[in-house]
């Protein structure tokens, strides 16, 4: 009976020193990344908002073909500009986005706004990444990405990642403690905010779960682990197979010498109409989205690609590979016949950057963001009331140094055990937690 009490003391001890230690040194870091990745949120409205004038296209006219969108954007682009991608309007009042590059200027990718409707050349903007991002939307994902400090500023995000979800378990058994306690009307202040903490807690629980765990995908040192178990499972998403094959490299015939011309000397520009090709190709075998993303090759041995790029749901990511010399197509990966896991990724990216499930997907990491903000300034509020910074970190070594004393062999080992896995797997998660033990070694010494 004492050894099973004992054994239930050990854990509600170190459960207690990872909910509200670790809170105190972790929260700042959720509170921006919750407060970065509001704002990120925000990002469609903003954009159609700040970019409106490249953006929306006010014409009621009947569209002109692909084609003459392309060469309206080439009559205004450099001779040595090579054009990356095009994406053609989604609907009436969308302009067509032609991204191109310009290695002579070494200049960052910009994208050219057309009219669909008048050829009018709307605007230019820089863009970022594979995927063209717009400046607005570059500025608020590297906010919340890294604070704009590079790849240690990664160290941020990955820390509040890391431990999101461990301090959302450990909080459930401290409400499952006190619930009885918080189910009493009380007056007293610090009950009133400790309830509010632990009900908004409780609420935020699926959501910090998903958070931490789809926010560790994309993360510095645990996505990397991430990436190989997945790879080590057969879980990555299917790649696209772009290589051309033999015949189609050395088919002697004219066009395939004005394609050949075309890739190997930066300085031609790209005939316009291999994009409205490609498309149609693309058309034929099954890509149906209206957002659409049109890449040429690189090189002669590479074929084109149309991938679809609308992520709401139904989903739509379906890419095509396309050989235009012999008008056929080389490959195709349609989402239908993902993997579950790999649908489950896609899934899961989607949700976290809110555009899933459209403008319902915004409100609710909206009120999420919110609500976990305002979870830990009601943490912050009643630790405040009750204590410093300096009795904090001498109390959190003592607890800690309890707790040790108290646990018996096969606790400490398999503690460490947890530890050591948790932290092989969770890079950030460990350094902290070395952090966190020559915090105690400092602080007993002051007992």
């Amino acid at each position: 009976m004492a050894a099973s009490q004992s054994s239930a003391t050990f854990w509600r001890d170190l459960l207690v020193l990872l909910h509200r230690y670790a809170g105190i040194f972790i929260a700042p870091f959720i509170f921006v990344a919750a407060f970065t990745g509001l704002l990120y949120v925000l990002t469609p409205q903003l954009e159609q908002w700040t970019y409106r004038d490249v953006l929306v296209s006010q014409a009621t006219s009947q569209p002109k073909s692909l084609t003459e969108q392309i060469q309206a954007a080439q009559s205004v682009m450099s001779p040595t500009a090579q054009i990356m991608a095009v994406r053609p309007a989604a609907t009436s009042h969308d302009t067509t986005r032609v991204i191109y590059s310009d290695p002579q200027q070494q200049m960052a990718n910009r994208a050219i706004f057309i009219d669909p409707h008048d050829l009018k050349v709307k605007g230019q903007l820089a863009v970022y990444g594979t995927s063209g991002i717009l400046p607005l939307r570059t500025f608020l994902d590297r906010l919340h990405r890294d604070l704009w400090l590079g790849e240690w500023g990664r160290i941020y995000s990955e820390l509040a990642a890391s431990w999101m979800g461990l301090l959302a378990l450990s909080g459930i058994y401290h409400w499952f403690k006190r619930r009885k306690q918080l189910n009493q009307p009380s007056e007293h202040k610090k009950l009133y905010l400790i309830k509010w903490h632990s009900w908004l807690g409780l609420a935020l629980l699926p959501l910090l779960l998903f958070f931490s765990i789809t926010g560790l995908t994309w993360s510095n040192w645990a996505g990397s682990n991430i990436l190989s178990m997945r790879q080590w499972l057969g879980w990555q998403t299917p790649s696209l197979i772009t290589s051309l094959s033999a015949d189609s490299i050395s088919k002697p015939d004219m066009h395939q010498e004005h394609h050949a011309s075309m890739i190997m000397h930066m300085h031609s520009m790209v005939d316009a109409k291999d994009f409205s090709d490609a498309l149609q190709l693309a058309r034929d075998n099954g890509i149906t989205a209206a957002k659409v993303q049109i890449r040429p090759p690189v090189a002669m041995s590479q074929a084109w690609v149309v991938e679809e790029i609308d992520r709401s749901w139904p989903t739509q990511v379906d890419s095509i590979a396309v050989d235009i010399v012999q008008h056929k197509v080389i490959d195709h990966v349609y989402f239908d016949q993902f993997p579950l896991a790999a649908k489950l990724t896609r899934w899961g990216v989607d949700a976290h950057m809110g555009v899933l499930f459209g403008w319902t997907n915004q409100l609710l990491l909206i009120l999420f963001a919110i609500g976990l903000c305002i979870t830990i300034v009601l943490a912050y509020r009643i630790w405040w009331q009750t204590t410093d910074f300096k009795k904090t970190t001498i109390d959190f070594s003592r607890r800690a140094v309890v707790m040790w004393s108290n646990g018996s062999l096969i606790q400490r080992v398999g503690l460490v055990f947890i530890l050591m896995v948790t932290g092989i797997s969770l890079p950030i998660f460990g350094v902290s937690i070395l952090m966190a033990l020559m915090m105690v070694m400092l602080g007993y010494k002051k007992v």
